[in-house]
């Protein structure tokens, strides 16, 4: 029965023919190369199923080849090493079953080696499945583009590689060396992480015209909008704490949009005014930036009446280089004619500097208080159920709780109060607005688990000054302290210093120091190491599954485990 069925299929033959080809016009065949392109495109769909981790890549690296090859290139990429042994294994079965399996005379026993291929898919795919991303591949119509350029280009990369193995072997005709030959394919899945950025390089002109014509569109749509009160907020940090703080105290008065979660790129504005409707008073829009001239596209598309600079410290120096590009990135935020309301932190030197030289309508609002502060607070008192102080406002104090922790939020605050104020909000508005706020999800967030440990996810946390506070905090809780992190990133050459800096807080705070990667984390076990830290109280783990099934190895109810710096998955 099971040689009735090969002879049923031996036509395949005559698309992939398993003996030697002895010319040129044999090989390229009109039927044989429509039998390529398909084996190709399978290829391709079978690529499919690996390349989701670096489309993903390429999407949090915000669609830059440069980001996305640094990524790549890295070191202990686990990504590459995994696809290369599949790879190999996958070449190295596929000519040992042929071998194995060359006494039977029949043609399609010569293509068993793709069984193999296929298995060891298979069980790459299953083990892929069990590792949960952190943050997932979102499928917008851009990804898709780029997977269907990702088809295409590696059906045609199938199609090459088959032609130039046959061409090679022509001269050799032996059927010992055609039983071979199609292992090549096996090969694809290196490919596939350098198929992903071609996609993205095809279609990057294509992009950049759909990207103007939503740009333009968005434009458009707040130019109407001269009703509309719009705000934007920059910083190297708390961009969307005090978005989010701000949107609850305008709620008092106004119907608020902001943009959802961290949106602060182009194309996040961009979806974020499609939801605005006639009913939307106060538009709240998040700036980020990685490069000079950022904030100024952004800054152009929404043309805000008011700005807001949180704080600048050495976030994202890896590709701006210098602190004075990142101060002259956020400082355009209020420059080229900007006519509107300047709202600047009093809690950082970077920030102070820009209030001084702003020619603009401004107000200095924080923690410190400066002769030229609008609003501030003192008084902090920091615990495990919030945060207590008092405002002073007007010449006046008036006290208030947060359930937020921290005295950084409580500059977070002070920032967007002194927003809602200039805005018609009284001072019980925003007292009363204050004690409503809730935990901002990954920001230090609180969580109490079932099994009585306290968990701070400051996980989207990811800049010293930030970083620097969150460990702070701990010093409020009781039990054992442990903290998770993969060290701060994207500091360039300033990576070093930083993290050994925390790595010396961490040795004056904690029980127990969890390192993920091996990044920004060896910094950190240095300066750990440097204030005479136990070694068997730092944990290297290589990423963030490992890390939480270490800590239910050692930790116990009433410990306090704080989830310190961004864990993003391109570490793991």
């Amino acid at each position: 029965m099971t040689f009735n069925l090969l002879n049923s299929l031996s036509t395949f033959t005559e698309i992939l023919p398993v003996e030697g080809i002895e010319n040129a016009s044999e090989l390229f065949n009109i039927q044989r190369i429509l039998g390529f392109i398909l084996i190709g495109f399978i290829n391709s769909l079978l690529m499919i199923a690996i390349a989701p981790k670096f489309f993903r890549a390429m999407q949090q690296c915000g669609y830059k080849g440069a980001g996305y090859y640094k990524w790549l290139n890295k070191r202990d990429n686990v990504y590459l090493t995994r696809i290369v042994m599949l790879s190999m294994l996958s070449v190295l079965g596929f000519l040992l079953v042929n071998m194995a399996v060359s006494f039977i005379n029949h043609p399609l026993i010569k293509y068993s080696g793709f069984l193999v291929y296929f298995i060891f898919l298979a069980v790459y795919f299953r083990n892929e499945r069990k590792n949960k991303p952190k943050v997932p591949l979102v499928l917008t119509k851009r990804i898709w583009r780029m997977i269907i350029s990702f088809v295409l280009l590696t059906t045609l990369t199938s199609v090459l590689l088959i032609l130039i193995v046959n061409l090679i072997a022509m001269p050799f005709s032996s059927n010992l060396l055609a039983n071979f030959r199609y292992a090549i394919l096996c090969l694809c899945p290196i490919l596939v992480p350098y198929l992903v950025h071609l996609a993205f390089r095809v279609n990057e002109p294509i992009e950049k015209l759909i990207n103007k014509r939503y740009f333009d569109a968005c434009k458009k749509t707040l130019q109407s909008r001269t009703d509309l009160i719009k705000i934007a907020i920059t910083g190297s940090y708390a961009k969307t704490s005090v978005k989010n703080i701000l949107e609850k105290f305008l709620s008092e008065k106004y119907n608020v949009l902001s943009s959802p979660e961290s949106y602060n790129t182009p194309m996040g504005i961009v979806k974020t005014v499609k939801r605005l409707n006639d009913a939307h008073q106060v538009l709240i829009c998040e700036m980020g930036a990685r490069r000079i001239g950022d904030i100024k596209e952004l800054s152009s598309m929404v043309n805000q009446d008011i700005s807001i600079i949180t704080g600048i410290t050495h976030q994202h120096l890896e590709t701006f280089l210098t602190i004075d590009n990142i101060i002259k990135t956020k400082s355009e935020i209020i420059k080229d004619g900007f006519n509107g309301k300047a709202f600047i932190s009093s809690d950082n030197k970077h920030t102070l500097s820009i209030y001084s030289s702003a020619k603009c309508e401004k107000y200095l609002a924080g923690v410190k208080k400066y002769k030229n502060s609008f609003i501030y607070a003192e008084d902090i008192v920091v615990s495990e159920n919030g945060t207590d102080f008092n405002i002073v406002y007007d010449g006046e104090k008036y006290k208030a709780h947060t359930v937020l922790l921290g005295e950084h939020n409580v500059s977070n605050i002070m920032l967007a109060s002194s927003v809602a104020l200039k805005l018609g909000l009284t001072i019980y508005d925003i007292i009363s607005a204050i004690s409503k706020l809730e935990m901002i999800p990954h920001r230090l967030e609180l969580i109490k688990t079932s099994q009585g440990v306290n968990v701070i996810d400051d996980g989207y946390n990811a800049n010293p000054d930030g970083v620097k506070q969150a460990i702070g905090v701990l010093k409020y809780f009781g039990g054992k302290k442990y903290v998770v992190t993969p060290g701060i990133v994207e500091l360039g050459i300033e990576g070093y210093k930083f993290n050994h800096e925390v790595g010396a807080l961490l040795a004056s705070v904690c029980d127990g120091v969890i390192l993920v990667g091996r990044g920004g984390s060896l910094h950190i076990r240095e300066g750990l190491l440097s204030k005479e830290y136990p070694t068997d109280k730092i944990f290297m783990v290589k990423d963030l599954n490992q890390a939480k099934e270490k800590i239910k190895e050692i930790v116990k109810e009433g410990d306090v485990v704080l989830f310190s710096n961004d864990l993003p998955d391109i570490l793991e």
